[in-house]
């Protein structure tokens, strides 16, 4: 495969609509969202290439559930969420992948997905769009079930027929702008997720994400993210948020759309949350030389996995069984879980 040395790339903060605000269908809804996502594309490709001097964006990133919503606050439950998953691919996907062919770029993104092989739930799942239009990569969110807000299913929910495969759990896809992976918002609190994602190959971690609250103390926590998943698997970060989405559960999202270099530099940063961009370079050639050649801070070549891998076998923290026959319904009854948890971890010596 020939690789692009150099090229261009965007992420996306666009306003995000709900049916269960507007009123209308959800189908109708979801596809208004992606008709507005496409024109966005248009814009801030040429945006892009205004910016850098002609270099054209080959990587578009989208935050999580930009395409319908992600549920009316503490009160969103199983039912509302399924209305909101969409089938990948499928007609969003469809429209999405037609800028994809038009456009030369990989698109990536997150969206609620139902899947056959598990009829009656959904997963979070992120997936990449190829410059020809397919589908190439759909990873499935990991830290969903367990975090405060969400309810759709982890593939830890299901594990024993999900499999535990490395290369299904984490998928990394080769392609000629680079290894690129995708995880999802609360996924980026874990290190476990981004390195499991590296130690696949991944170059350049696509990070959808759905950081809700735009204050100072939360948006720190999500630089920090940032940050340090790019700092300590040596691999680029090109992340965003919703922009304003008045319209929506979340008026004001977070925005600060980001990109992140190899060394944990911000390239890039969109300081507020309306309707905008970020664009920078991903220089793919510095950074294999980078990974081949650096002595310091070069931590996949310096780590020792024999010693935490006997530690973390001998720890289990969120059930694993827990929705194994019947996904969660609501918010509250995970919420009441947390005190066990917690006191299994007291019991266990980890907590005091």
């Amino acid at each position: 495969m020939e690789y692009v040395d150099r090229y261009a790339t965007m992420a996306i903060q666009p306003e995000v609509r709900a049916h269960y605000v507007t009123g209308k269908k959800p189908a109708e809804q979801k596809m208004e969202n992606v008709l507005h996502d496409c024109e966005l594309i248009d814009k801030y490709y040429v945006g892009t290439a205004h910016r850098l001097g002609g270099l054209v964006p080959r990587l578009c990133v989208f935050p999580e559930s930009f395409i319908h919503g992600f549920g009316p606050g503490w009160t969103r439950d199983f039912k509302l969420s399924m209305d909101l998953a969409i089938s990948i691919p499928g007609p969003e996907i469809d429209a999405l992948a037609k800028k994809a062919i038009e456009y030369n770029m990989y698109i990536a993104g997150a969206a609620f997905e139902i899947i056959p092989e598990y009829p009656n739930r959904f997963f979070n799942t992120g997936f990449i769009i190829s410059p020809k239009g397919e589908v190439i990569l759909k990873y499935r969110k990991i830290n969903s079930s367990n975090n405060d807000f969400e309810i759709s299913s982890s593939p830890h929910d299901v594990l024993d027929t999900y499999g535990d495969d490395p290369k299904k759990l984490f998928p990394v896809v080769d392609t000629e702008i680079g290894n690129l992976a995708v995880y999802i918002c609360y996924d980026g609190t874990f290190p476990e997720v981004a390195r499991c994602l590296a130690f696949n190959g991944a170059e350049i971690f696509c990070r959808p994400n759905n950081w809700a609250y735009g204050t100072v103390e939360a948006t720190d926590l999500m630089r920090m993210h940032n940050i340090m998943r790019a700092f300590e698997n040596t691999a680029y970060v090109v992340t965003c948020n919703w922009g304003k989405s008045p319209l929506s559960e979340y008026e004001c999202s977070c925005g600060h759309g980001m990109i992140v270099d190899y060394n944990g530099r911000v390239l890039t940063e969109k300081q507020t949350a309306e309707e905008s961009f970020v664009c920078d370079v991903i220089e793919l050639k510095r950074l294999r030389e980078h990974r081949r050649t650096t002595k310091f801070g070069n931590f996949l070549v310096q780590h020792r996995t024999e010693c935490y891998a006997s530690s973390y076998a001998q720890h289990s923290c969120w059930p694993q069984t827990l929705y194994r026959d019947e996904p969660l319904q609501d918010l509250p009854s995970k919420w009441a879980l947390y005190a066990d948890v917690a006191q299994q971890l007291v019991k266990n010596g980890t907590y005091k």
